[in-house]
């Protein structure tokens, strides 16, 4: 019965490797020991040159050694042998090490970087066989005539030249090898030749003392390569560093500094120069901090504080980022952006700092002019409706106003709609801004002025207090009103109406206040118009037409007597119409065609705007499933709509009724949508987008425009309000207005719609601006669904003209 042998403990062993994979391990051992063109590139001529200076840095120390050890042999043998043969063998053992010097010297080509050719290598070890062979003589001459003590000294003397001589080629392997192979066969034949020493074990421990070597000798072979491939790698990506360097210094509108542990600069590049508008000895010459306080601006509480923050992390070596500081270049105010961090020494010690400059000029004008239009009327200079809403809320909290009370006017103009229509947009814009300058005369010092949108103002006053005092003021914004203004050829007669309410009599809350101020305004247009009116409670008359409006409205919905109307929108770069703003009309059964400004508000007010926008939204998807596929419907959402809980759900169902795509709807809702319920608005923003349906923020920059609401909100377009766009081709104010918000667009990858345009003038502006569509009059009127199959049909003779 055959015995199986089990191993008790441990796993079996591995199984030893086939010869393919032992051979391909050596190739392997050997191409990391060695240098080649296949491996290395251009590197390998370099590497064998450091092979060649690795042993040449040793031969002085090597000739010495070999000078001891000639001597003492030549010393103990001398009288056992010839003495010619003896001298001869001194001189050639010398003389071989110093031609090896001379010769491996010559192999090398190159100052700066010293290369080899790979034939170089093989006469390395040539010689440095044949020096092995010099010595090989001594024991093969030596053992049969030396005593015990001779053949002791020689045996040794061998060994360690063995030993030594394979870590000295260490870095040449194949030189290396030769040099042991060689040494340990003559060692092997002066044995057999020994009449003292005779044993095989004696020979196998020369063979494995020699193999030994000759694997130390790899090993460290491995390591001298691993160095030079990695010195290699970190040149190159030093100098690839370098290169991406002066790439960004020469191009790059950003600009690199690096100062030293006493503040000055260590290098100045071109781009560096530039930004500071000085020579590059001036830079050198004076410290960071010295210059930089020198470019401040005269008097700026803001550069001062920039300034001290900047001195404050340079002094506590704390790293920093984005400081901005105000400095004049050249005469110029320029805007800079700072970011460095300390630099330390090999002991730990500040060393200096490191950093990166941009300037942020542009952008900082940019947030300036944002910052700006979150509190200004953009077309009257006057404070915009955020800023009036912000100074009544701290009017009815303060107790002054308790004590010696402040009055409210709403000044609407009578006419202005009607001049508006006739002359054009751009001379209402201009009558406006003569009526805001008329009314900002008669405003007393402290007291505030704002334009609320339209032709709306309103005027905060503490100087009337009282009934008598208000009634004069009242008095002074009609009578300034009465002259009229001429607006380059043309005479215009504008009246205006003052509703006035005072706190705390008429109200003690922003909006008692604004309901009284608003009642007063509608008795002084019903007592007929171009008049003021005191705010007294038998004015709730007017919230019950209010509500008759309401019943009407109710009534309007239930009997479908509205109507959609659509405009174009066409691409500024192609021409094409990209889609259609879908605009609500009241059939109304008595007055005729309503626009939306009259029961939008009535309908806001009391919910009634979720079913008729709902309404809105339906029939504009069913029109629009009418349409090429690649044109979409903007539909407007209501800052009541948009807050209703339910309002996802309306999309998503009159989008499945309709088939319509939901990439071909797009939803306008104004900043007031955002201002109150920021966690909802964003929650009900990110459902209708994670859906494909695109946003739009209509009216950008006449409301609370903040770039808070951009950040924070998920948008895809920003619509430029018609007020600018009509002011474009005249006014200074609107272009860096438009501009301002296209470029705030173009940088959180927003498209942008102007509105209003009317004027080719105003088409060429805004492409050349960079705006995305536009729409308004010059490209059509707000048609019927009907009529847009013949517009589609003549949209390019229209976009021609």
């Amino acid at each position: 019965m055959t015995e199986l042998s089990v191993p008790l403990k441990g796993k079996p062993a591995p199984p030893p490797l086939p010869p393919s994979d032992w051979r391909r391990r050596l190739t392997t051992m050997w191409r990391e020991a060695s240098a080649s063109e296949h491996v290395d590139g251009h590197n390998a001529r370099h590497f064998r040159a450091r092979q060649i200076l690795a042993v040449v840095g040793l031969l002085p120390m090597v000739f010495m050694g070999n000078l001891i050890a000639t001597v003492t042999i030549a010393a103990t043998f001398w009288g056992q042998m010839p003495a010619w043969a003896l001298c001869l063998w001194v001189v050639l053992a010398v003389l071989s090490l110093v031609l090896l010097d001379r010769g491996m010297r010559r192999l090398l080509s190159g100052k700066a970087k010293p290369v080899a050719t790979k034939g170089g290598l093989h006469m390395v070890t040539w010689s440095v066989a044949t020096f092995a062979v010099i010595w090989a003589a001594i024991p093969v001459m030596m053992f049969p005539i030396a005593d015990h003590l001779g053949q002791l000294l020689i045996s040794s003397v061998l060994v360690g030249m063995m030993c030594g001589g394979g870590l000295i080629l260490s870095s040449i392997p194949i030189a290396a090898c030769a040099y042991v192979l060689v040494m340990a066969g003559a060692t092997a034949m002066a044995l057999q030749l020994s009449i003292y020493v005779n044993n095989v074990s004696i020979l196998g421990l020369l063979g494995i003392w020699s193999v030994t070597v000759m694997g130390v000798t790899m090993a460290n072979a491995r390591m001298f390569f691993s160095r030079l491939r990695t010195e290699a790698e970190a040149d190159r990506q030093r100098q690839l560093i370098d290169l991406l360097l002066r790439d960004f210094e020469e191009h790059a509108s950003d600009w690199l500094w690096e100062i030293s542990h006493t503040g000055h600069f260590r290098h100045v590049s071109a781009r560096l120069a530039q930004s500071f508008g000085l020579s590059t000895h001036q830079l050198l010459k004076h410290s960071f901090t010295d210059l930089v306080s020198t470019m401040l601006p005269a008097e700026s509480d803001e550069a001062a504080s920039a300034f001290d923050q900047l001195q404050s992390h340079l002094r506590l070596g704390r790293p920093f980022r984005d400081l901005e500081l105000p400095v004049q270049v050249e005469g110029e105010l320029r805007w800079w952006s700072l970011m460095a961090k300390p630099l330390f020494d090999d002991r730990g010690r500040a060393a200096g700092w490191r950093g990166v400059g941009a300037d942020v000029t542009q952008g900082r004008m940019a947030r300036d002019e944002m910052a700006r239009l979150a509190n200004v009327d953009a077309l009257t200079g006057l404070a915009n409706r955020h800023c009036f809403s912000l100074e009544l809320a701290r009017v009815c909290e303060s107790v002054e106003t308790s004590e010696r009370g402040c009055a409210l006017l709403f000044v609407d103009l009578d006419n202005f709609k009607g001049i508006n229509d006739s002359l054009g947009h751009a001379v209402g814009d201009q009558l406006l801004r003569s009526v805001a300058a008329r009314i900002k005369a008669c405003v007393a010092p402290g007291d505030l002025l704002a334009r609320l949108g339209g032709d709306e103002f309103a005027l905060l006053s503490w100087q009337a207090g009282d009934e008598a005092s208000a009634a004069q003021l009242g008095d002074r914004v009609l009578a300034a009103l009465a002259t009229p203004c001429q607006l380059e050829d043309v005479r215009v007669e504008v009246r205006a109406s003052i509703g006035m309410a005072l706190a705390p009599r008429d109200g003690t809350s922003p909006q008692a206040l604004l309901q009284s101020a608003d009642l007063a305004l509608y008795a002084a247009k019903a007592g007929g118009r171009n008049t003021h009116r005191f705010f007294v409670p038998f004015m709730g008359e007017s919230a019950r037409s209010r509500a008759r409006l309401q019943q009407e409205l109710g009534v309007a919905l239930a009997d479908e007597q509205f109507a959609v109307h659509y405009q174009p929108q066409v691409s500024t770069r192609t021409g094409e119409v990209v889609g259609f703003e879908a605009l609500v009309r009241w059939q109304h059964q008595e007055r005729g065609l309503i626009g939306p400004n009259e029961f939008i508000p009535v309908a806001e007010e009391t919910g009634q705007i979720v079913p008729l926008g709902t309404w809105v939204l339906r029939q504009a998807c069913k029109v629009a499933m009418q349409w090429p596929g690649s044109i979409r419907v903007a539909v407007n959402l209501s800052a009541v709509q948009f807050r209703s809980h339910s309002v996802v759900d309306i999309v998503e169902r009159a989008l499945a009724d309709s088939g319509l795509p939901p990439e071909r709807l797009e939803l306008e809702i104004t900043e007031s949508a955002l201002i109150d319920d920021h966690e909802g608005a964003q929650a009900t923003l990110a459902a209708l987008r994670s859906r494909g349906i695109r946003v739009a923020l209509d009216d950008f920059g006449t409301g609370y425009s903040s770039l808070a609401y951009l950040r924070r909100f998920p948008m895809d377009q920003l619509k430029i309000d018609g007020m600018f766009v009509r002011s474009l081709d005249s006014d200074p104010d609107a272009q860096a207005v438009v501009t301002a918000i296209i470029s705030l667009a173009k940088a959180l990858r927003l498209e942008t719609t102007a509105e209003g345009v009317e004027l080719p003038e105003q088409m060429v502006m805004l492409r050349a601006l960079g705006c995305d569509l536009v729409q308004g009059f010059w490209m059509a009127r707000p048609m019927p669904a009907t009529d847009i199959a013949a517009f589609l049909a003549d949209m390019e003779p229209v976009c021609e003209n």
